[in-house]
């Protein structure tokens, strides 16, 4: 128990580090480790819950920065979106469900760094906006990762990145507080693998470490390296929500 706790606890802490440098992380490092450990519903709903607070927290410091007008728009586009996944993931439980977010979050990476220098949208055109939204909102709710989507739709539109991660952390306040209300209300008594209450108390101390940490490490390392960084771990974490996915299929 304390192995996988460690691991757990780690996987949060190294995510609300990059959450807090690039925008991206406690989805994308922590959603395939909790997946594994707590199964695909549970983990990927404590990741929402958790990234709500993450993004409580990081929302706060950069509100000034905050492009609120795309804000409404995004926002709205992914409660849209999160409204099919619930039912993707009340039908899917189980093999299926792992395999499903092990390939969303693989895809995810994969779009997410595809070269975007031949290809521009308007900034202010809507339709886009509200493509990218539901996206994320359906990945959101299914994976626990409604970022690389938004980071997509940002690198077409040429959005400046700093403003684009302040804007990103009240978006991911509203994508993971639906996703995880939904799936509490609809689906219902949510088994989360008996996870003892330390455990969540610790997950959360992570999350406002991780941030700690982010703030300093924010002036001393690229935000490519810490990308690349996050996109290893991430890959890593999917490749073995996938395989587990696929053995349980045999």
């Amino acid at each position: 128990m304390l192995t996988i706790a460690s691991v757990l606890l780690i996987s949060v802490l190294i995510g609300a580090v990059l959450q807090r440098i690039t925008g991206l992380g406690v989805g994308l490092v922590a959603g395939p480790v909790l997946s594994a450990v707590l199964g695909p519903v549970a983990g990927i709903t404590m990741v929402n819950g958790l990234s709500i607070i993450n993004a409580v927290n990081n929302a706060w410091s950069v509100r000034k920065r905050t492009d609120w007008k795309r804000f409404r728009i995004l926002a709205g586009a992914l409660v849209v979106g999160s409204l099919p996944a619930v039912l993707v993931v009340h039908l899917l439980n189980g093999p299926w469900l792992f395999i499903i977010i092990g390939a969303l979050v693989l895809l995810a990476l994969s779009i997410s760094l595809f070269p975007t220098e031949r290809f521009r949208i308007n900034e202010h055109a809507k339709g886009p906006m509200i493509l990218f939204g539901i996206i994320g909102g359906f990945m959101s709710t299914v994976a626990g990762i409604a970022g690389p989507a938004l980071t997509v739709y940002a690198r077409l539109s040429r959005w400046d990145y700093r403003d684009f991660v302040a804007t990103l952390h009240p978006i991911l306040l509203v994508a993971n507080t639906v996703s995880f209300l939904l799936k509490v209300v609809l689906i219902g008594g949510l088994n989360f693998g008996e996870t003892p209450a330390w455990l969540w108390i610790a997950a959360v101390a992570m999350i406002f470490v991780g941030a700690w940490f982010g703030d300093r490490l924010n002036d001393r390392i690229s935000t490519p390296m810490a990308k690349r960084l996050a996109t290893i771990l991430a890959a890593a974490g999917a490749a073995v929500v996938l395989v587990r996915g696929l053995m349980g299929l045999i």
